[in-house]
């Protein structure tokens, strides 16, 4: 294969994999998971490990963009409609830790909580 039609392979390898959306790896099912729905987060607390850092999903299940907003994690994400992403969170000492969506103020807000 030539250097020119090896390049155009793995362009089209790339578009391809764009257009399939992003891998679902098995690890990522036994994620703690956040659902948007009704204008509000279920559930609405989220218990974790304290001192253990973890990934969240969070799932919008709306047909609108949310963004999933939290001061005291420092974190704000925007989450399109019918999609998830993944949150990295760092080890939390223990207690509450809120979150929101931002774009729907009013909307249920969430909590996690660290013990």
């Amino acid at each position: 294969m030539s250097p020119k039609t090896r390049g155009m392979v793995s362009v089209f390898a790339i578009l391809a994999a764009l257009a399939l959306g992003p891998i679902v790896r098995a690890e990522d099912e036994t994620l703690p998971v956040v659902r948007f729905h009704d204008g509000r987060f279920e559930p609405d607390e989220l218990v974790v490990k304290a001192k253990t850092p973890f990934r969240l999903r969070v799932v919008n299940a709306t047909q609108d963009a949310i963004e999933f907003e939290s001061f005291e994690l420092n974190r704000e994400r925007v989450v399109l409609p019918g999609a998830e992403i993944v949150v990295y969170l760092p080890a939390l000492d223990p207690g509450s830790y809120k979150f929101f969506d931002d774009f729907h103020h009013g909307a249920g807000e969430g909590t996690i909580t660290a013990r």
